[in-house]
């Protein structure tokens, strides 16, 4: 239950996750007596690399692999959709079964119990550098790692596992595309520009760049930082997003220390509540 002093009574709070991972957002916001104001700036769209996948999933089969990473519930949802189309969802199955799980978070940990496949990792810090550090203590020097995620990830986290000796694949299953609805763009500078928005909550680097591009072509990226910076508390899920923000020009208010949107949410009504 959400104690009094940690409210969002009155307040607009803008959400730039996917149309559909938004409106669970937007519920939770509801739950603090706020009102959620959508404008997503990315695009979830499956995509696969056939001769990647297929590797991955005979090195399932022949119990070659050691641990298995997913950095989000979106590589889980695509990663069956693509078993799925190539008629390999048994084999998968099967060899997630049989090799250990790691899961960036417990959301993600979640989904994964949904379909009885057993989780033996969660960071204690829900990011790649908690992933990183959680795989570090575990010992990868030698060891095969699949990372099943979005094309166009940065690859920091393969790098980093690499230099620890780990045989590092990402297998793309899916894409975070631009949204391309310049009605929605439009509203939204006009609400920022009328004051109608308290806050945004960026849960990625990529929701802050893409929403940028979505209104350059209506304003100047000086005059969207003046907006933005004088009239939003900015709230970033972590501490990568809140470095792209920086580096972006805005100013970040408001980071949880855990780094869920739940958890966003109960910071950002203790920052106001100050």
């Amino acid at each position: 239950m959400v104690q009094d002093k940690l409210t969002l009574r009155g307040k607009t709070v803008a959400l730039t996750r996917p149309r559909d991972q938004a409106t669970e957002t937007g519920k939770l916001v509801e739950k603090y007596q706020g009102k959620p104001y959508y404008i997503p700036s990315i695009e979830i769209t499956p995509t696969y690399d056939i001769e990647a996948v297929n590797t991955f999933f005979n090195a399932l089969k022949n119990r070659k692999v050691d641990l298995v990473v997913f950095m989000s519930v979106n590589g889980i949802k695509y990663l069956l959709r693509c078993a799925q189309a190539l008629e390999q969802e048994t084999v998968l199955m099967d060899g997630l079964q049989k090799t250990v799980i790691m899961a960036v978070g417990p959301k993600t940990a979640s989904a994964l119990k949904t379909y009885n496949l057993n989780v033996g990792l969660v960071p204690e810090e829900y990011s790649s550098t908690g992933i990183l550090q959680c795989l570090q203590d575990y010992g990868v020097s030698a060891k095969l790692i699949y990372i099943p995620r979005t094309r166009g990830a940065t690859a920091e986290l393969s790098n980093s596992l690499k230099k620890l000796g780990a045989n590092v694949q990402e297998v793309y299953v899916y894409e975070s595309k631009l949204v391309q609805n310049n009605e929605s763009a439009k509203q939204f500078l006009q609400d920022l520009v009328d004051k109608k928005i308290d806050a945004i909550i960026f849960g990625s680097s990529l929701s802050a760049k893409h929403l940028f591009q979505m209104l350059e072509t209506y304003i100047s990226q000086k005059k969207l930082l003046d907006l933005v910076n004088d009239n939003l508390t900015v709230v970033a899920i972590g501490p990568v997003t809140a470095k792209t923000l920086t580096k972006l020009g805005l100013n970040v208010d408001v980071m949880p220390d855990t780094y869920l949107f739940e958890k966003a949410l109960d910071a950002l009504a203790q920052y106001w509540a100050v």
